[in-house]
């Protein structure tokens, strides 16, 4: 018969080996729970940060777009002006011309014959009626610099107010 200390032997043993193996079949599973926490948190990282991209991707598409708009609105503006400038041009030439004509009017007046009155009372009416055209056509046109100004100052407003005031920052940034 086998004396009692070895069965105690053999059995402290067997639940030595025992408890070293549940041990360390314990320990791969909380080692592959810590790797699937880390692979969770990982994604999740991922997911920020593809988030942070496609954001600041469609801040560029507006940004641009704003940009875009305001380039078309300052070009609008220099045709605008360009108009302007040869209107005001053009009323300059004519009002000089005017000044010279008008200059010894009184005096041709009183020494020109009825027809010949006649003749300068109905050119006078012509001039006078282009000037009027000229000038209604003028403040029409300016009128539509000051709506192009008034859309150019509000699409600047537009693109200071969309201007990010704080740099992004990740949500794992130190403080």
């Amino acid at each position: 018969m086998i004396p009692f200390g070895t069965h105690i032997a053999t059995a402290a043993v067997a639940g030595v080996l025992a408890f070293g193996a549940g041990w360390q079949v314990q320990g791969m599973r909380y080692g592959l729970q810590i790797e699937q926490l880390k692979h969770q948190d990982t994604q999740r990282d991922l997911a920020t940060t593809t988030q942070a991209v496609q954001d600041v991707a469609a801040f560029q598409k507006g940004l641009n777009n704003a940009l875009d708009a305001f380039q078309n609105t300052q070009q609008r503006n220099a045709a605008a002006q360009k108009d302007l400038d040869r209107l005001l041009l053009d009323l300059r030439g004519t009002t000089a011309g005017l000044r010279h004509d008008f200059a010894g009017l009184p005096q041709r007046i009183a020494n020109a014959a009825q027809p010949a009155l006649a003749e300068y009372a109905s050119t006078c009416t012509a001039v006078f009626q282009e000037l009027a055209d000229r000038g209604e056509r003028m403040a029409q046109r300016g009128a539509e610099i000051a709506r192009s100004a008034d859309g150019h100052a509000a699409d600047a407003a537009l693109m200071h107010a969309a201007w990010p005031r704080a740099a992004l920052t990740s949500p794992h940034a130190a403080p």
